[in-house]
Formats: C-alpha cells, structure tokens, sequence
C-alpha cells in the first residue's frame, strides 16, 4: 500500500505566484481642519471686509490729506516767490546788490527753503543763497513753475517768477522749496493709515470670533450630538435655544432623534420577535434532523436487545446481533460527538501562522489513518515562498482534515485529491480537488446545512463545522461539483 507521506514528497510542485500589485487606500479623516470650519471662514470674511472697507477709507484719507499738503507747499512757494519778486524790483532797477543780499538772506531764513537767487534780464546772477554762485551767468534752468507731485528722484520744488516794470522784463528770481518735511509728513500718514488698517483687522477679527462663535456654537454642539448619535447613543438630544435658523435646526435635529429612538424600539421588538421565532423553527429543525438521525440506529438497537431477550438465538445469530448493536452505538456515539463539535466550536484564536507547513502536517497525520484507502494519491502544490496568513491553526486543521476526508469518501474506487494553494495580493486561496463521484445539483446548495449528507453513513455535520469555523475567520466554504466527474472546494483567508 502506498502511503499518502510518500506521495506528498513525490507530487508537492511549486505553483506560479501571481504578481500583483498590492494597493492601499487611506481614507480621509471625518475630523474638519481648522481652516475649512465656518467659524474660521467667518473670521476671515468678516475681518478682510472691515478692513478693505476701512483700508479703502484710509486710503481716500490719507490721498485728500496729501494733497492738500502738497497744495499748501505749492501755494506758499508761489506766494513767497512772488513777495520775493516785489521785495527785489527797486533795488533790481537800482542795481543795489546790498538791498538784493538782504532779501535773499531773509528768503533764506523761511522754512523749507532750498534755494533763493536773483537775476537780472541777462541772466547773471546779483545775489544768491549761495554766494560762490554771484556774478555768475547762467541760461534759465525753468521757464515754468513745477507741478506736485514731483518725479521720485526730485527732493525740491523749483519756482520762478518774472520782475516785470512798465512791460519791460528786468530780471526775475529763483526758488526752491524742499519737500523734505512734506515727505516725512505723508510717510507719517501712511504709517498711522497702516496702524488703523491692522487695528481695524484685529477689531473686525474680534467682532467676527465673537460672531462666528455665537453662530457656530450650537453647530458645534450638533456635530457631537450627531456623532454619539452614529455611535448609537438614541438618547442625545442638544439645547435649541433662540429662534433662528440653528435653533429650528436643533428642534428639528431632536424630533428626528426621538423619530429614530422610537423606531429602533420597534425594530428591536420585531428583530427579537423574529429571532425568537427562528430559534424556535431552529430548534424544531435541528430536534427533528436529530431525531430522524437517531431513529434508525436506535430501532436496530431496540430490535437487537429483544432478539437477544429472547434467549432462543443461535450462538451465530447472537454474534450477529450483538455486532449490529455494537455498530449502531458507534454510529449513535459519532452522531453525538459530530453535534457536540458543531455546536461548540470556540472563538478562532487568530495567530500568524505559515499555511503551507500546517497543510504538509496535516496530510502526514492523515497518512498514518489505517481507515484511508491505499488506491488514493495525494498531491500537494505549494508556493515556494512563505505563505503566512492569519488564523486559528487548530480549526484550520480541522477544516483540513474534514474537507480531506471529505474527498477521500468521495472516491470509493480511488483516484487522485489535489491540495492547491495560491497568494493573491492580500489573501491565501485553498482548493481541494477530488475527481470521484461529486454531489448532485439538487444537494450541492444544502450539504454545508447540518444533517444533510449525500452518503449513507455519513453524519451531515462535516461541512457545517468547516463552514462555522470560516465564518469566524471572515470567510466562506465554495463548492463546484459535477456529478461523475469530481468536486472542487475552496477558501481563502487573510494573508499576512
């Protein structure tokens, strides 16, 4: 007889890992960011419109204030220049350069003047605030007054004014006013218009926190109400106080809550009305498929004893009849320990466990079995990586050996179960493939149901163990069957 171990060792074959690429998605967190809440979109609404319109403010301020100054600089240039004029006509006619020395000294002595010069019709210079410039002759630098603004480079206002007498040109004067204060003054406005912009914004940030938070407290208090209320918490209700929009949302927002509490009473009510009910039908099921599975061995049993009562039996028809009670005991005795598995499968102990070992071991345990057939071959084809995957290693054994055997019934005149697994991307995928006689269609839907087997001697619960016991690691039992020609079941379970 060959055994299982020595076909292990002959047919275990590397299977092709498929290669796939393994993606994960990172869901977003339901928790908002500070920049996306309407309090903070309040704030900064609220805080860039008070200060655009305060800016905007300030900015029409400041532009009148520095026109005005830049007008009063202009108009006592011109008014200076023209005192100035009127001051140097005499001595101008009479060529008295101390009188015109005088004048330029007291031009020179007003504020903000740059410059002073007077010059006769022929453009020499008679006096001059600056005295290495007298008795020069100079081409007219102006032929007209200069404009505010100046250019950006340009510190000085220059100003001229013609000294005419009985329509005859005479001279004229020179004059220069500088813009140094008036600069320092509008970069002075500038500045404090800039401090009333920051401290408009810091005032409008204020009024608009104080704003949003009135706003969007009650908001707050729902969002936490709503997620106590996904967490199942039907007792949640928030404070709907005022009589705007948020308060008729609160108002709203508990109605619907008791709407919901009421209904999840009812719900409750008919859910365990309805699983009362199904445990009952259960019960009556199970009670019955029990029954009816005990009837038989417990009949022969019954019938046996009174043969033997009877005391008139040959010594041939009592071995006879005392090996049929012996046999239907076992056969009533593994009825009762297949129940009392199927009915206390423990919680799965999920651990890290390398598959492809567990499997190798548990065909070598069921190659020592005397009650397996020497006319099957098993054959194993295994990755040749690791394939460590999450799982309860006794129950999957269990299921193993189960679905082994399974096969192994299946094939009465022999013939070959095939063990495949493969990895693909997060899951390790188990075939167990016979080639005997199959299940029919009308029982391929049902034998994973306790009681229901398609052999004679069978028990009815070696599927339903295998099925609860993948339940509880997340997954299930297929079945693809073709009768005469073989049956193919498989599983998968979480790679790790």
């Amino acid at each position: 007889m060959s055994s299982i171990a020595d076909n292990v060792a002959e047919a275990d074959t590397e299977h092709p890992l498929l290669d796939t690429n393994d993606t994960k998605f990172n869901g977003k967190d339901n928790e908002l960011r500070w920049y996306a809440t309407l309090r903070f979109r309040l704030i900064i609404s609220v805080a860039l419109v008070h200060a655009i319109l305060m800016g905007a403010f300030i900015w029409d301020a400041v532009t009148e204030q520095s026109n005005s100054i830049r007008a009063e600089l202009q108009n006592r240039g011109h008014a200076l220049s023209s005192l100035m004029a009127v001051a140097t006509t005499n001595a101008l006619l009479a060529e008295d350069l101390a009188s015109l020395a005088e004048v330029i000294t007291r031009i020179r002595n007003q504020p903000d003047v740059a410059y002073g010069e007077v010059l006769d019709a022929q453009g020499n210079i008679l006096a001059s605030t600056d005295a290495t410039r007298v008795g020069q002759r100079i081409v007219p630098q102006i032929m007209v007054s200069d404009k505010m603004p100046l250019s950006a480079n340009d510190h000085v206002l220059d100003l001229r004014e013609h000294i005419h007498v009985a329509g005859r040109d005479v001279g004229s004067v020179f004059l220069g006013l500088s813009t140094d204060n008036l600069d320092k003054a509008l970069a002075a406005t500038r500045n404090e218009g800039l401090l009333f912009i920051l401290f408009a914004l810091v005032i409008g940030s204020l009024a608009a926190g104080a704003l949003s938070f009135a706003t969007t407290r009650n908001l707050h208090a729902m969002t936490m109400a709503v997620r106590r209320l996904t967490s199942g918490d039907l007792n949640v209700r928030v404070t709907a106080k005022g009589h705007d929009e948020v308060g008729l949302l609160a108002r709203a927002f508990n109605t619907m809550v008791a709407s919901l509490q009421r209904s999840s009473r009812q719900v409750k009510m008919e859910h365990e009305k309805r699983t009362e009910a199904e445990r009952l039908a259960c019960v009556g099921e199970l009670s019955a498929s029990i029954a009816h599975e005990i009837r038989n061995p417990l009949s022969a049993i019954i019938n046996s004893v009174n043969l033997l009562a009877r005391g008139d039996l040959q010594a041939d028809d009592q071995k006879q009849v005392t090996h049929i009670v012996n046999a239907e005991s076992e056969r009533l005795q593994r009825i009762l320990n297949d129940f009392l598995t199927f009915s206390r499968i423990p919680h799965s102990d999920m651990q890290t466990i390398e598959l492809c070992h567990l499997i190798r071991d548990t065909v070598i345990l069921l190659s020592n079995d005397p009650e397996l057939p020497d006319n099957v071959k098993v054959e194993t084809h295994l990755p040749a990586t690791s394939c460590m995957g999450r799982m309860d290693k006794d129950q999957i054994r269990q299921v193993l050996m189960n679905l082994i055997m399974n096969g192994v019934q299946a094939m009465p005149d022999g013939g070959t179960l095939s063990i495949e697994v493969v990895s693909e991307s997060d899951k390790l995928s188990v075939r167990i493939i016979d080639d005997g006689i199959g299940i029919p269609d009308s029982l391929v839907e049902k034998v994973i149901r306790p009681f229901v087997t398609g052999r004679k001697n069978g028990t009815g619960l070696g599927l339903s163990i295998v099925q609860r016991i993948l339940m509880q690691h997340g997954t299930k039992l297929d079945i693809v069957s073709h009768p005469d020609t073989g049956t193919e079941m498989s599983f998968s379970l979480q790679a790790a």
